[in-house]
């Protein structure tokens, strides 16, 4: 995983970082096609997710304002309904959506183009500071499988 460096991240106050989680990986594509992996329904429901799920999609409008409904299936067949609101999508550079079923957060990522590939910067940042402490570790192992999954669509391996 890429480091992030101070001047690569965006502008959270110190109350934002105590609730953010933030993974940061560079893709070996270039940034449209590393976008088109988000923006795109049939290819965001291809790899959104960690390690070991599958989705289910309900339905999905991508689009802002859009609202993707969906289960994530772990391997034990468990199941975890979801609801998110895609609340900003600036091509190529800004994707951020609103998981509004519980637990509660704003993720918003940040798509840097670095010619031949790009740097993608995952924020996730919760509504609850004592609720992110409680899971950080597993939601960068999460976040960490989504960017694994992703960079699999992308090389066309998903």
């Amino acid at each position: 995983m890429a480091l992030i460096k101070e001047e690569d991240k965006m502008d959270l106050s110190p109350e934002e970082q105590s609730k953010t989680v933030t993974n940061s990986r560079i893709i070996e594509a270039p940034i449209a096609d590393v976008f088109d992996a988000y923006a795109n329904p049939e290819k965001i429901v291809r790899w959104w997710g960690p390690h070991g799920f599958t989705v289910i999609n309900e339905s999905i409008d991508l689009r802002e304002g859009g609202h993707w409904l969906f289960v994530l299936k772990d391997a034990d067949g468990k199941e975890f309904k979801n609801h998110q609101v895609f609340a900003k999508i600036e091509k190529p550079h800004l994707f951020a959506v609103d998981h509004v079923s519980g637990p509660i957060y704003r993720g918003t990522v940040t798509f840097d183009d670095l010619g031949n590939s790009t740097r993608v910067t995952m924020y996730w940042t919760f509504e609850n500071a004592q609720f992110l402490a409680n899971v950080k570790e597993v939601v960068t192992q999460g976040n960490e499988g989504n960017l694994d999954r992703l960079s699999e669509v992308v090389a066309g391996r998903r």
